[in-house]
């Protein structure tokens, strides 16, 4: 019979981190966000999965890690979803054949509720309509750190996406990305209302989807922000570029694909469902 145990965060590190192909180290700064860490165990104590907590502002907490594939991977999985479901009702983790199949998440009960998608084709060219009464500039020209925060925050109630603790801010706005390229979008106010982030190497550049803030979406910044990059990209030579996206919308994947860019992943989101008195039926969170 499998065994499940709570493990410290720091004792199932390396397993995770090798789960991912990433270093201890690399893994390190994820390995902060963890909060619960569960091992199922066969008779002769080898592990045969692990799964943490990674709190979410919005959706509860993200499951990392999962079981290893092989002829008990969905047992495993099952064991785990389950003693992680017990800890927190409201989760979410990515249908990945490596760590958790979509049959696993559907045999538990849970449903798809968005996806991580990889874009890529040629640098758009289209201008860039920025709605009225917004501006848009670069990062490098927005030193604030706490306008970084609020401009981060307008991806924090998509399922995928995490807050970043003041201390990672450079990090996730600056050394990880071109501050040149990258750029804010502000309000008449002066109120950060939405990001979008572009790293480049040579001919070719790696951009995150934009982050609006709620209120502001379909209003045209989104796409905005987006083309913004893509012309600044241009005029520094790339030619090609990668859009990755948590949590976005059909109608927001359809505006990425309208300006020439095709799938290359799509891993959907699956969320633990919960009993909805109201509506009488369960629905995901």
């Amino acid at each position: 019979m499998p065994q499940i145990i709570k493990r410290p965060v720091q004792a199932a590190l390396p397993g995770l981190a090798e789960m991912y192909g990433a270093s201890v180290s690399e893994f390190q700064a994820m390995a902060e966000q963890l909060t619960e860490v569960w091992q199922v165990l066969d008779d002769a104590g080898e592990v045969l999965g692990t799964v943490a907590l990674r709190p979410s502002p919005m959706h509860g907490a993200e499951l990392m890690g999962g079981a290893a594939p092989g002829v008990h991977q969905l047992a495993v999985a099952g064991h785990l979803l389950q003693a992680a479901h017990g800890h927190q009702p409201q989760l979410y983790a990515y249908a990945d054949p490596q760590r958790f199949p979509a049959e696993a998440l559907t045999q538990a009960g849970w449903s798809v509720v968005g996806a991580y998608t990889l874009l890529a084709g040629p640098t758009p060219t289209q201008p860039a309509q920025c709605p009225a009464g917004f501006s848009i500039r670069p990062i490098s020209e927005s030193p604030d750190p706490d306008d970084w925060i609020r401009a981060l925050a307008s991806y924090e109630d998509r399922i995928g996406h995490h807050a970043v603790a003041p201390d990672r801010l450079p990090e996730a706005v600056r050394n990880w990305f071109d501050a040149d390229v990258s750029v804010v979008a502000y309000d008449t106010a002066g109120t950060p209302a939405g990001l979008c982030r572009a790293a480049i190497q040579d001919t070719q550049a790696s951009i995150d989807a934009p982050g609006v803030q709620p209120p502001l979406r379909g209003t045209g910044l989104r796409q905005a922000l987006l083309l913004s990059v893509c012309e600044r990209l241009s005029h520094r030579g790339v030619t090609h570029i990668t859009l990755e996206a948590w949590g976005d919308t059909p109608e927001e994947r359809a505006d990425d694909l309208a300006l020439g860019l095709t799938v290359q992943e799509l891993t959907p989101i699956y969320a633990a469902l919960v009993d909805d008195s109201s509506a009488g039926v369960r629905a995901p969170r």
